[in-house]
């Protein structure tokens, strides 16, 4: 049976699907019998009612469960496959993307296969699914939004039911959706995370490209045993399966004849976000320009190998991300930002298609054309290195006022535990100022994205309040914290325009009436006149001369006047090596 737990609106949609069950019984064993044969993939009430008929048939081995709300108002279900206590658990992800709906079909097969003993799930692993993740983009269906992909012939949309772009989503959780994913991921807490995909861009052999969690990224010992152990058994165990894969064709030129780069999936992104919990990710890219069929039967294979090679490997595994949990909170500084080392080179063979141009009879000019009567296997440039671009201090604690309640909610849902401040107090901590920073002048998945390009720290006192948090981060989500709450991070809240208005200044000025206040500032302090001076004087230097407003200004922001608090970073730190205060 479901198991339904909230009030009557989930109760409601358990219905409908109870319903769809009986409706669509018949058309699910139909979707079975012909395997990875078909050109279709099922609805999102076609696809949980083959869920909740697979934990009616095995009750004691599988269990249907709903772990949130999606923003189109339907549920959001887990499918479990064995004890959650297991060694290994496994979380697979399919139709964040709907119109990429090789996983869903594939989890379908795959769950069936292993409750009626067709490929067993070894004793040491667990299997949690999500069959439709993106419900609102699955229920909108249509036939050709992904442009030149080889089936199925009805897919659903790329965006959600608010058109947001839910890999991209993982960390500012706009959708409640990710919200929801976030609470789950913690619970389930899986060593491995696969999110389902299909790619698009270069044509080439193989029917799979995979993209692992960045190993320089991940960082040590993990990464490296990542990429030099377990990695390489999955690539050959597609290999053994006739299922030969490739790492993701993010080429660095027009075709990947002039070498691919490996893709930086930041915590915005599915595995980026598990990066943060130490787990390894995994986002399976089965190529558009194949049939359906061969792309469903390429993920099964995918997910089947990885199993295998997780429940050999399953002791390791687990030391890793404990050892990687450790190694991360001893560090200092931490990375929080990365770029490509254009002077690490990697080979790689690669099997392509011969790329040729001729002249398009649409816009005249040259096109670009893969010749599939003509298959390559060859060597390639690989930019597989990435090198730190930017690092931010590992305190023993992050202060986050409780006004800040929306960066707060996103932390719970990520297991983050917490100190209440019992009383107002003033504490002297580190503080942030935000020197120079910059936001895309479009939006960008609802927000203006902002880069953080300097900032400064200094120890100061701060104001705080009964109910304000004291956050350590010397527990399991440490990393997640260090690369949400420092301003700097690529992905953090800061970057996703949480904090915008602590940047703005509130109080101000009257020029005429401050013109008397300035000149007594001056005539008082030798110091500061020579310091106005000098920066009068550069400014007139670079050629950019300061207007009679940006004069007084200046000497405003040194007044006792100026508030002192714009740009200040409202999330205050306690450095490594002083007590927490209020900590037991």
């Amino acid at each position: 049976m479901i198991l339904i737990s909230g009030g009557p609106i989930r109760l409601r949609h358990a219905l409908v699907v109870l319903a769809a069950s009986i409706l669509t019984g018949l058309a699910t064993k139909e979707l079975k019998a012909q395997g990875s044969d078909v050109n279709t993939t099922p609805e999102w009430h076609q696809a949980i009612s083959h869920y909740s008929t697979l934990a009616e048939s095995y009750p004691t081995r599988c269990r249907l469960t709903v772990f949130g709300d999606s923003d189109v108002g339907r549920p959001l279900h887990l499918f479990v496959i064995g004890d959650t206590l297991a060694p290994i658990r496994i979380l697979v992800n399919n139709a964040i993307h709907p119109g990429e709906p090789c996983g869903v079909n594939a989890c379908m097969d795959w769950a069936s296969d292993i409750l009626d003993g067709t490929s067993p799930l070894p004793e040491n692993i667990c299997i949690a699914i999500v069959p439709m993740y993106n419900v609102g983009g699955g229920l909108r269906r249509n036939c050709c939004t992904r442009a030149n992909q080889m089936g199925p012939e009805e897919y659903g949309f790329r965006g959600n039911a608010r058109n947001l772009d839910l890999n991209r989503d993982f960390v500012k959780c706009d959708s409640r959706n990710a919200l929801s994913f976030n609470r789950m991921f913690t619970r389930f807490n899986p060593d491995i995370f696969v999110d389902t995909h299909t790619s698009n861009g270069a044509d080439y052999q193989p029917a799979m490209t995979l993209i692992a969690t960045q190993p320089d990224k991940l960082g040590e010992p993990l990464g490296s045993w990542s990429e030099e152990v377990f990695n390489p058994l999955l690539y050959s165990g597609m290999e053994g399966q006739g299922a030969p894969m490739t790492p993701y064709v993010n080429s660095i030129g027009t075709t990947p004849d002039e070498g691919i780069v490996d893709f930086l999936e930041t915590p915005r992104y599915s595995t980026g976000y598990g990066a943060l919990h130490h787990t390894l990710g995994y986002t399976t890219e089965a190529h558009m320009l194949k049939p359906f069929s061969e792309r469903v039967r390429a993920t099964r294979t995918f997910l089947q190998v990885l199993t295998e090679t997780a429940a050999d490997h399953a002791t390791g595994l687990r030391n890793m991300r404990q050892e990687q949990h450790a190694a991360f909170m001893a560090l200092d500084h931490a990375p929080v930002g990365w770029e490509a080392d254009t002077t690490a080179v990697d080979s790689l063979d690669f099997p392509g298609y011969a790329a040729r141009y001729e002249w398009s009879n649409v816009t005249g000019e040259r096109r670009l054309k893969y010749d599939r009567k003509a298959p390559y296997t060859k060597a390639i440039a690989h930019l597989h290195t990435f090198k730190t671009s930017r690092t931010a201090p590992v305190p023993a604690a992050y202060i986050v006022p409780q006004a800040w309640r929306h960066v707060l909610e996103r932390l719970e849902a990520n297991g983050v535990a917490s100190i209440y401040i019992p009383t107002d107090t003033t504490l002297v901590l580190e503080v942030t100022t935000i020197e120079r920073h910059s936001a895309y002048g479009r939006p960008y998945e609802g927000h203006h994205y902002r880069t953080v390009e300097d900032v400064s720290r200094t120890l100061a006192p701060v104001q705080l309040f009964e109910g304000d948090r004291i956050i350590p981060t010397d527990q399991a989500a440490g990393r997640y914290l260090v690369e949400t709450l420092s301003p700097e991070a690529v992905d953090a809240f800061m970057a996703w325009n949480f904090f915008d208005s602590a940047l703005q200044q509130k109080e101000y000025f009257s020029s005429y009436v401050f013109e008397e206040t300035a000149e007594g500032m001056l005539e008082s302090n030798s110091d500061l006149k020579a310091a106005f001076e000098l920066a009068r004087q550069e400014a007139e230097d670079t050629g950019r001369p300061w207007s009679s407003r940006q004069q007084l200004d200046w000497i405003y922001q040194r007044s006792h006047h100026t508030e002192g608090t714009a740009s200040r970073y409202p999330v205050f730190a306690v450095p490594k090596g002083q007590a927490i205060p209020f900590h037991d």
